[in-house]
C-alpha cells in the first residue's frame, strides 16, 4: 500500500513523563538513550527523520518545535501533519524505545484497506496510535479536534475509520515505557 512512496518519520518528545520520573527521551537503557534507539532503528527505514516536542535532544536529529504549549499527543501529530511534504508519514512516540524494523514493515505489509488513512497497530486488542502510519489529510480532522478543545487522539482516530493491524507477535518490540519498572521488567526478559 505504501511501497514507492516517500515516507518521512517523526519521533514525538513531547510528553510530560509524569508517569516516568525523568524525561524519556533521554533515559539511558544499555549506554544509549530512547530517542538514539528509535533513531537508529528509523534509519533504516526512512531518508527524513525528524524529532518533534518541546526541545530538541540530539544534534543528530533535526528538530521541530510543537506549535503549542499544551501538553497533548494530538500537539504533536498536528505539528506533524503542518510540517510535512509527504503524503504518508511515520509516527512514532519516543517511549517506545525497543521498535523494529520487522515491526515497522509488518505494519506497512499487512494493511490491506487501501482506503485508510491511518495504519496502526495493535497486540491483544490494545490499539498503539503513536507507533503507526499516518495520512496528511488527517490533519484537518486533528485540527477540528483541537479546535473544540478535544485533545483526545483515539477520538479522531476512530471517527477516521483506521486500518488497525494485530501484531500481537511484535508485544515486546511495541512495549510502551511509562515507568522505570517497566525497563526493569524488560531487562529480566533478555
Amino acid at each position: 500500500m505504501l511501497i514507492d512512496s516517500q515516507i518521512n518519520a517523526y519521533i514525538l518528545t513531547g510528553g510530560s513523563s509524569r508517569r516516568f520520573g525523568s524525561d524519556k527521551a533521554s533515559c539511558m537503557i544499555n549506554g544509549s538513550t530512547f530517542l538514539d534507539m528509535v533513531f537508529k532503528i528509523l534509519q533504516s527505514n526512512f531518508t527524513h527523520i525528524f524529532s518533534v516536542g518541546k526541545k530538541a535532544y540530539s544534534e543528530k536529529i533535526e528538530f521541530i518545535s510543537d506549535f503549542s504549549g499544551y501538553q497533548a499527543a494530538i500537539i504533536g501529530i498536528i505539528t506533524v501533519l503542518r510540517h510535512t511534504s509527504s503524503p504518508w508519514n511515520f509516527i512514532i512516540s519516543v517511549d517506545t524505545p525497543y521498535i523494529t524494523s520487522d515491526v515497522i514493515r509488518a505494519l506497512e505489509k499487512e494493511a490491506v484497506d487501501i482506503d485508510a488513512n491511518i495504519i496502526i497497530p495493535s497486540v491483544d486488542g490494545q490499539i498503539f496510535p503513536l507507533s503507526g502510519f499516518y495520512h496528511q489529510n488527517c490533519l484537518t480532522y486533528f485540527e477540528k479536534a483541537y479546535s473544540v478543545e478535544n485533545y483526545k487522539v483515539m477520538d479522531v482516530i476512530t471517527l477516521l475509520k483506521p486500518e488497525i493491524v494485530d501484531l500481537s507477535r511484535y508485544k515486546t518490540e511495541l512495549t510502551n515505557v511509562n515507568t522505570m519498572n517497566s525497563i526493569m521488567k524488560r531487562s529480566k526478559i533478555k
